[in-house]
């Protein structure tokens, strides 16, 4: 029996679709990779519900109402997590009343069967407040103990993430902390050469795959004075709020890594060079016109650079860490490019790295 029939042809042989449930949970949990996970739950809920299609959507606040971002999406023919190469309008999840239903129910359910279509949302998270909703829209409505089943394996899927959140994230702002950082670096800059590798005239297309990308480094200005003067609590709330300006400043998909102490880094894909100023002045001028409760004012440097997947990854952090420092010896509160720099001459320009050891690099710009 193919495994993607849906429920009408389970009729008489209901335990296949718990063991096709079973073996999901199974393949989640030895797996640390969020990608692969995401993509057995999406493929899960498609061949067990029978769906046409199921959607995952990172949700988030917006002035008229919640909004998705889609993460992954199953058919009957293809399953695919979202390409980050891609641009993905937000969805306004708010304008459909079934799918906002679901997002400010109290257990985060909710079903619909009308006109021969039966949907299945589910919302993850805090109730009326989740981080991610669940959607499945199939031609027939499964039986309520598959459905109660599959309800299970999406909560399990849940607690495995929560899982890989507390290995990942810096505890305090709840960014991405320094070791997911160390870890997945070189990921990141081996997708951005196999993006510059792509066909040129298919790149030149592409408008949004042919855009660069950028690490940048951000340092809270004089912050050992405000640990100094206000205390380490008043500190920590400094840290917090500026990682709070940082999720909203920056877009959904850029990667945001908290290094220790103020030190913050901020990989960006595909933007153009007035664009990643852009991007980053905004959360420059977001900190300092935020109210810091006691402290008053706080302000933010920063220094970018474009990725280069020739270049020696310390090599590369370097050249931010010169930025940073440059926007710190000149005033602080501002950004400033590496390229810009060097090309106006007030940087020497690029230096060939000594030590191509990604980790004992890092230490020796952080620490």
């Amino acid at each position: 029996m193919s495994e993607k029939k849906g429920l009408a042809s389970l009729a008489g042989a209901p335990d296949q679709s718990m063991f096709k449930l079973l073996g999901q949970v199974r393949a989640m949990s030895s797996s640390r990779d969020r990608e692969q996970m995401t993509l057995r739950l999406v493929t899960a809920m498609r061949d067990v519900l029978g769906a046409s299609e199921v959607t995952l959507y990172a949700v988030s606040a917006s002035p008229k109402g919640p909004v998705g971002a889609i993460v992954a999406v199953a058919r009957p023919d293809h399953e695919q997590v979202a390409n980050e190469d891609e641009d993905h309008p937000p969805v306004a999840l708010h304008e459909d009343a079934f799918l906002d239903g679901a997002i400010r129910s109290s257990d985060g359910v909710a079903e619909s069967n009308t006109d021969g279509i039966y949907r299945l949302a589910l919302a993850m998270g805090d109730a009326g407040n989740p981080h991610a909703l669940l959607v499945a829209r199939c031609d027939v409505a499964p039986e309520a103990r598959v459905r109660d089943a599959f309800l299970h394996v999406a909560h399990f899927y849940q607690n495995q993430l929560d899982l890989l959140d507390y290995a990942e994230l810096d505890t305090l702002t709840k960014l991405l902390n320094r070791k997911t950082f160390d870890e997945n670096f070189d990921r990141f800059i081996a997708s951005v050469g196999r993006a510059q590798q792509t066909d040129p005239e298919r790149r030149q297309q592409d408008d949004l795959a042919a855009r660069p990308s950028w690490m940048g480094v951000i340092d809270i200005d004089k912050f050992k004075r405000i640990n100094d003067t206000f205390g380490h609590l008043f500190g920590d709330e400094v840290l917090l709020r500026v990682a709070e300006v940082m999720k909203h400043s920056f877009r959904q998909r850029d990667k945001l890594f908290r290094f220790g102490g103020e030190e913050f880094v901020v990989l960006l894909r595909n933007v153009s060079e007035a664009d990643a100023r852009a991007i980053f002045e905004r959360f420059r001028i977001a900190v300092e016109t935020h109210e810091f409760p006691q402290v008053g004012q706080v302000t933010a440097s920063a220094g970018i650079t474009r990725i280069d997947p020739t270049l020696p990854p310390a090599e590369m952090l370097g050249h931010a860490d010169e930025a940073l420092y440059f926007s710190k010896e000149n005033g602080r509160n501002q950004v400033n490019c590496y390229e810009d720099l060097v090309a106006r001459g007030l940087l020497e320009g690029p230096k060939q790295a000594d030590n191509t050891d990604l980790q004992a690099d890092i230490d020796a710009l952080f620490d």
